[in-house]
């Protein structure tokens, strides 16, 4: 997109005005994105000394304030804009500082404001009223020719702004912005969108008025694709039972079955079973999204829970984030409140997933680099599966794997995640009736509904505290929260006997076995609930194998 040619607005300045600038002090609100937080930038400028030759633009400003990277290239992005507009270089040696000074600034949010500043600066545009510098946050790329493009993390760059302020952000990140309104402290705010520099030039000279996006009525698409209706899901009942289970109490669920017989399907189907979601991790979850730049045009949310599937060649900074420059969520962080699916578990290097250890147990994980340390939540419902050997068919008559090479797949998964997977269940080849068998639809939404009144038993159980599920019921109050009724306690005694269960396995079962009380609306966990989580919390292929 080009500029339409030089603009009458650009009149060059008399040399005996240039030594007015050097008394005039100027002031205009950026932001850049943190991890993901919007940071505030102050930007302030003065020009230094008169040059009535003429300089460069990119010889006469210079930057203070760590501006890194893409912020050190601004000044190349910013002259070429210039050059398009028809803007003249300027006569004045001009001091731009960004403030904070200590914190290192990345990216292309501040090309815009940058170059409002200079052109300020440079006598080329009045300045704001001491009253008016804080009025506008000012955002966006600037384009060799003179476009606005779109940035990532608008939404979180514009959780920032006060009551009554305005941001200018580019075209196609106003819908985004707009959803400033789901969060209190925001009443009076304007979004302005713009497509080229010279609509916020002729903004700031007072010659153009700009629309606010606010005024009109925006309608969001989601971003997430609807899940697959569990009534799709041909046999596979036990499969389904335990999905359910991990669903209603946020346990990590291991799906093990040969090739073909359902294991990504399964998963694909778990978020549509997921409690629908608040208004405010919508918000949340988009702004994870926008950060990673995965909102690939504007209007676009995230609506429904999040399901991301890994393939086993994902390299671990792909999967728990970062990246040179500003550190980009991670595929853990974009599952946050969803299912994060590993295909095929057993493939993946030993490093990648002990670096998932961590995050698994806090719902969080934390990317230091030179500049800071970056914190994203990443509390998901893992599922995870796997081949019980590595031609796929261990325990039938097509398995051709020798009993050292069964046993070396399997205890690939190490100690420490298998710990944390509190159900397994074996998925058998289906039948031939049952490969047949007609399909439902609307099955999901009644399974949710179960999960969802699970889920509202769970939040009163642990109203005050820090649990979020029963998953998360720490060791040493698992039996504080897991009430048993006389009878469900002596069989829950005789099932560790019999099965000479760990501390952390009859922890597990205690966890599993209140959640399958939860779904059926009991106050106490009876035996028929200790017989259903046993069902996928004792014996399994990795257990009886290793």
């Amino acid at each position: 997109m080009s500029q339409s040619g030089p603009s009458t607005l650009w009149q060059t300045i008399p040399d005996d005005q240039l030594v007015r600038l050097l008394d005039r002090s100027h002031t205009l609100n950026g932001a850049v994105l943190l991890g993901l937080d919007g940071l505030m930038i102050e930007i302030q400028a003065r020009a230094m000394n008169v040059d009535e030759d003429g300089l460069s633009w990119r010889k006469a400003v210079k930057i203070s304030g760590m501006a890194k990277g893409a912020v050190g290239e601004a000044l190349d992005r910013i002259s070429g804009a210039f050059r398009a507009t028809g803007i003249p270089d300027p006569k004045v040696e001009i001091l731009i500082n960004l403030t904070p000074p200590d914190v290192p600034k990345d990216g292309t949010w501040l090309d815009l404001p940058l170059a409002i500043i200079m052109l300020q600066a440079a006598g080329y545009l009045p300045d704001l009223p001491d009253h008016k510098e804080g009025d506008y946050i000012v955002v966006g790329e600037l384009g060799l020719h003179g476009e606005v493009r779109r940035v990532p993390g608008v939404l979180s760059l514009a959780y920032m702004a006060k009551a009554g302020q305005k941001l200018i952000v580019p075209t196609g990140n106003e819908k985004e912005a707009a959803l400033i309104l789901a969060k209190p402290g925001h009443e009076g705010c304007g979004v302005y969108p713009v497509g080229l520099l010279s609509e916020v030039t002729e903004f700031f000279a007072g010659r153009r008025k700009l629309e606010n996006a606010l005024k009109q009525r925006i309608v969001f698409e989601s971003v997430v694709e609807r899940a697959v209706d569990f009534g799709k899901i041909r046999g596979q009942e036990m499969a389904k039972e335990a999905a359910v289970l991990a669903a209603a109490g946020g346990h990590n669920l291991l799906l093990i079955g040969p090739p073909g017989e359902g294991k990504s399907l399964l998963a694909s189907a778990m978020p549509g079973i997921l409690p629908r979601l608040s208004d405010a991790e919508k918000v949340q979850l988009t702004r994870i999204y926008s950060a990673s730049g995965a909102l690939q045009k504007d209007g676009q949310a995230v609506t429904r829970r999040p399901m991301r599937s890994i393939h086993h060649t994902a390299s671990k900074q792909s999967i728990v984030g970062g990246g040179s420059g500003v550190p980009r969520p991670g595929e853990i962080t974009m599952a946050h409140l969803g299912v994060l699916f590993l295909d095929e578990i057993a493939e993946f290097s030993s490093a990648t997933l002990e670096a998932m250890r961590q995050p698994l147990e806090s719902g969080e994980i934390t990317v230091t680099r030179v500049g800071g340390s970056y914190t994203y939540p990443c509390r998901f419902t893992l599922v995870a599966a796997m081949n019980p050997c590595p031609c796929g068919f261990f325990g039938t008559d097509r398995c051709r794997c020798k009993p050292a090479e069964v046993k070396k797949y399997q205890s690939k998964i190490s100690g420490p995640i298998s710990d944390r997977i509190d159900l397994q269940v074996t998925l058998k080849p289906l039948s031939t009736d049952e490969r047949f068998a007609p399909t439902e639809d609307d099955v999901s939404p009644k399974l949710r509904a179960q999960v969802e009144a699970a889920r509202q038993r769970q939040r009163e159980r642990f109203q005050g505290t820090e649990i979020a599920m029963n998953a998360a019921i720490p060791g040493g109050a698992v039996m504080d929260y897991c009430k048993l009724s006389p009878a469900a306690l002596d069989h829950y005694k005789a099932t560790i006997d019999a099965n000479t269960l760990s501390t952390r396995s009859m922890d597990r079962l205690a966890k599993v076995a209140r959640t399958a009380a939860d779904l059926a609306g009991g106050d106490m966990t009876e035996p028929e609930h200790i017989d259903a989580a046993a069902r996928f919390v004792i014996g399994g292929t990795l257990r009886e194998n290793f």
